[in-house]
């Protein structure tokens, strides 16, 4: 069965997770397929832009909490009796309409808001990486220079190292104006620019 499509502002995808238990997920968490562009962190500044940006395709879970997952995996699958990991605020950023709505905004910009979401550790990102516009590989970017260290540095598993690399997830948040599509509930909703 083929998903249907539905074309949207970034402004109505904000008020529909802004909405989440009524408009997405009607119980507990939901999964979805987001496209986003960005900026890759780990590229150089050149003329005080990110030479690289990178288009992503990933699975991601929304609504799902970040210390009680932590907590979950690290008594039913990592086998410790129990748990008293406590999440920390995160820097700058604040719940938007509380924390069962995967929106945050940022603290000194209440204007721009992003989604709130998780990445497990074995789904599968696909990434197409741009320098002038034009698709560059890793290597290529490599031989010209255009990554810096960080680009290559691993970073402490989820917890703050507490679940171990197998059990592994990214928490992360995006901002409204990066996403191209994203899929929910077998719809499409591709971003009108």
């Amino acid at each position: 069965m083929k998903n249907s499509k539905k074309h949207i502002t970034q402004a109505q995808l904000e008020a529909m997770f802004l909405n989440f238990k009524k408009e997405v997920a009607f119980t507990g968490v939901t999964f979805a397929n987001v496209i986003y562009k960005g900026d890759v962190s780990g590229s150089r500044t050149i003329n005080k832009q990110k030479a690289l940006q990178k288009i992503t395709e990933v699975q991601i879970t929304l609504g799902s909490s970040y210390e009680s997952k932590v907590q979950r995996i690290e008594v039913k699958k990592q086998g410790a009796e129990s748990s008293d990991f406590e999440a920390l605020k995160m820097n700058g950023k604040s719940y938007t309409n509380g924390f069962e709505n995967p929106v945050v905004h940022a603290d000194k910009n209440p204007d721009f808001k992003m989604l709130v979401m998780i990445v497990e550790h074995n789904s599968k990102r696909k990434s197409t990486y741009l320098y002038n516009g034009e698709v560059i590989t890793i290597e290529k970017a490599t031989e010209l220079d255009l990554l810096t260290p960080s680009f290559f540095n691993s970073r402490p598993s989820a917890g703050r190292g507490i679940v171990n690399e197998e059990n592994n997830f990214d928490f992360n948040t995006l901002g409204f104006d990066k996403i191209l599509q994203i899929t929910i509930n077998k719809v499409d909703y591709i971003i009108i620019k």
